[in-house]
């Protein structure tokens, strides 16, 4: 099935707007920042595991169960709605079940056009849902996760962002229940993550680059693809799993905007462009991609539509310096990038 197809079959809010412009407006008028109150102040923090406890990221299909959370907010109503998440959401729904054996029944999805207010993207419920989704997990277990909708950056209180900013994810409720802040999203994602479960996650927001705190990075720019070390130095807090592996793809580099578009799916309805690029780069191999290849196939088709993408300045040191400096301003458009705890093998097939 083509990934035009997958928007055709689901449909699309009408309502919504599509501009980069709504995206920066909600993120000049957000609601407060929770920090570490609610869900997740009551979370159990997994301990580092002993030395020697990861057996390695696997990369062949589990034995275990596959289940999945799914949260998209399209904010439909606001000054600043979008127009397709809840579309990433059922196409990565579809895509989960056509390509890797997801169950539907396994699959959860939060989304604020539910008529059941028991499924909508809230504070409360997207933490309910993903300890829910973690506690449960055993050894051979594959869980994947994705959240579409804004992001934003906050004042970063314990030292550990180097920038001085964390980074956080807007529920539908942001408002009144404050945002999920990445530290949090970590505390209750990442860090209870048993050994043998693997977790894969599609982060479609802006300022997505470290949404989850990994403590390592791919990023498909010029050249080879390669793995930078994200700590600068040890966090306050341990950031890592209880022996799960965890790998996430970012829409967008932290001081990255994401586009929500219609440009990529042929019908003129709306997806976010990460994930489109994520399905699309799936369905183009027929789901027989490495990891670094899918993420450098994600990087050409953003380069391809994102209009703010900065044109290259030219090899050289020279050029290299202008392209990180625009890189670190958020200039250079929209960079998607892996996170993992691991720095495994990129050349490793994907595989959920």
């Amino acid at each position: 099935m083509h990934l035009q197809d997958y928007i055709t079959s689901y449909g699309a809010d009408p309502h919504a707007a599509d501009t980069k412009d709504a995206l920066l407006a909600m993120a000049r008028s957000l609601g407060p920042a929770a920090g570490m109150a609610g869900a997740a102040a009551g979370a159990v923090v997994a301990q580092p595991p002993a030395p020697g406890a990861y057996a390695g990221p696997t990369t062949t299909g589990g034995s275990g169960r596959r289940r999945a959370l799914l949260v998209a907010c399209n904010y439909a109503g606001t000054s600043a709605a979008l127009a397709g998440c809840i579309n990433d959401a059922a196409c990565l729904s579809h895509c989960l079940t056509t390509r890797f054996g997801f169950h539907p029944a396994d699959i959860t999805q939060l989304l604020d056009t539910s008529s059941n207010p028991a499924a909508w993207p809230t504070r409360a419920n997207i933490f309910n849902a993903v300890h829910a989704l973690v506690a449960t997990s055993r050894s051979g277990d594959s869980l994947f996760f994705s959240f579409s909708g804004h992001g934003t950056q906050v004042t970063d209180m314990t030292g550990d962002e180097a920038d001085g900013l964390n980074e956080a994810l807007l529920p539908c409720d942001h408002e009144g229940a404050g945002f999920i802040v990445d530290d949090e999203l970590n505390a209750a994602l990442v860090n209870p993550l048993p050994a043998g479960v693997r977790l894969h996650a599609v982060v479609d927001a802006c300022h997505a680059g470290s949404m989850l705190d990994l403590e390592w990075r791919a990023k498909a720019r010029e050249g080879p693809i390669y793995w930078k070390q994200e700590y600068t130095h040890a966090p306050v807090y341990f950031k890592g799993t209880a022996g799960g592996w965890v790998v996430a793809f970012s829409a967008s580099r932290d001081k990255q905007t994401a586009a929500d578009t219609n440009a990529l799916s042929g019908t003129g309805e709306h997806t976010g462009a990460a994930t489109y690029a994520f399905i699309e780069a799936i369905e183009a191999t027929g789901g027989s991609v490495s990891y670094g290849e899918l993420l450098a196939r994600m990087k050409a088709t953003l380069d391809a539509v994102n209009p703010g993408a900065a044109p290259s300045v030219g090899g050289g040191m020279v050029g290299r310096l202008l392209t990180g400096l625009m890189d670190a301003a958020g200039a250079s458009g929209q960079t998607p990038a892996i996170t993992s705890n691991l720095a495994f093998d990129l050349n490793a097939p994907f595989s959920m």
